[in-house]
């Protein structure tokens, strides 16, 4: 077997591709980032939006694959040198170093979402349900999540669940629909709200 080739984009194959010179991406970090994922030039990628070490405020990159928060993923993050004068052109690394996807983390490392007492109520997914969603939900939760449950649920980090599962059956159900963030939806299913993940 072949060993993998390494794949290198420069810069000026990205400043043809999405048609803007480097000058033009000065703290353009979402839209930059999109502009590359949508270009087709890197391939199977997805724009990744969180927190990143030297960048004030939340940051958007991209990551090479669909997970975003896949630890050996590679990462481009195209506007990091306007924010950290230390970086020259396209910033290329791997993920969960220095850039940390809203969400990161096990699910078993947070509080455990609990009810407080209100209804329960059931998703209405456009899709039943995998064994593993369901498992997941009667196992943790045997007596259902109310509204605040559901709420904490969806702020939970994404590791260890069906999180892109369950947050779009979420997404899917109208009492719940406005509980989920849409950096989390964009990241963990393969619903691109806005068209502004992929």
């Amino acid at each position: 077997m072949e060993p993998r080739k390494r794949r290198t984009f420069s810069l000026k194959a990205i400043e043809a591709a999405i048609g803007l010179p480097i000058d033009k991406w000065y703290q353009q970090c979402h839209a930059t980032s999109l502009a590359i994922v949508k270009s087709g030039l890197v391939g199977e990628s997805r724009v990744a939006r969180g927190c990143c070490k030297g960048v004030p405020g939340q940051h958007s990159w991209v990551v090479l694959g669909r997970d975003c928060y896949d630890r050996h993923a590679t990462i481009l993050d195209p506007t990091l040198w306007s924010y950290d004068t230390t970086v020259e052109g396209i910033w290329k690394g791997k993920n969960l170093r220095r850039h940390f996807p809203f969400g990161h983390g096990c699910i078993f490392d947070a509080s455990r979402p609990c009810s407080a007492g209100g209804e329960v109520i059931e998703l209405t997914p456009k899709a039943p349900l995998s064994a593993f969603a369901r498992g997941f939900l009667s196992m943790t939760f045997p007596g259902g999540l109310d509204f605040e449950a559901w709420r904490l649920l969806a702020k939970c980090p994404v590791i260890g669940w069906p999180a892109g599962e369950i947050i779009a059956a979420m997404h899917n159900t109208p009492k719940l629909a406005a509980l989920v963030p849409i950096d989390i939806l964009g990241m963990t299913t393969d619903l691109n709200p806005g068209g502004l993940y992929f």
